[in-house]
């Protein structure tokens, strides 16, 4: 979880930022409001959250939304770090390019 690490390690005026633009990702691609996505354990809620509406969710949707790759991920843990991961790396990529980092 090279890039979420990233985040968490950058120095705290930009970690802040950051990890809000994290959140606000997430919230994006999975099309819920913002105060649903916690400001700490990213991680465990959305593995969470995965659990509670994996019935109800067109993954295939949000996995392109996310823009991962269409696989079978073995369970909820594992495709959570790898959504994480991926909207970390968007936000990472973002701000390198717009120069904040």
């Amino acid at each position: 979880m090279k890039h979420l690490q990233q985040i968490e390690n950058s120095p705290e005026r930009f970690r802040l930022d950051l990890l809000k633009e994290l959140r606000s990702q997430i919230a994006k691609d999975f099309q819920i409001p913002l105060t649903s996505v916690p400001k700490s354990q990213m991680l465990n809620w959305l593995e969470a959250w995965l659990d509670k509406y994996m019935q109800d969710l067109d993954l295939d949707q949000i996995l392109y939304r996310v823009d991962l790759e269409e696989k079978n991920y073995e369970n909820t843990e594992l495709l959570a770090q790898a959504i994480i991961e991926r909207e970390a790396q968007k936000v990472i990529f973002r701000s390198q390019y717009s120069g904040k980092l």
